[in-house]
């Protein structure tokens, strides 16, 4: 049986490195940014195989360049 695993993070990255932050995220499979504002939050959302995986990423966006936070705001979770 497969496992789906989707969350949603906030990430606030420093807006004159947003682009940049942008391209980093994006070039990531199983990521898809949906929003992004002039002062540096990106709504972003995750799909990865387990919780595992997932709380990985999300360690690795925390530590990207240029990037002051990120923050898992919904996970979702099921078997499929």
């Amino acid at each position: 049986m497969n496992t789906i695993n989707v969350c949603g993070v906030v990430v606030f990255a420093k807006p004159v490195h947003l682009k940049a932050v942008q391209q980093q995220l994006e070039g990531e499979d199983g990521v898809e940014i949906h929003a992004a504002t002039e002062d540096g939050r990106l709504v972003v959302t995750v799909e990865k195989e387990d919780q595992q995986q997932t709380g990985d990423f999300l360690h690795k966006i925390q530590a990207l360049d240029h990037v002051i936070s990120a923050s898992m705001v919904y996970q979702y979770f099921d078997q499929v």
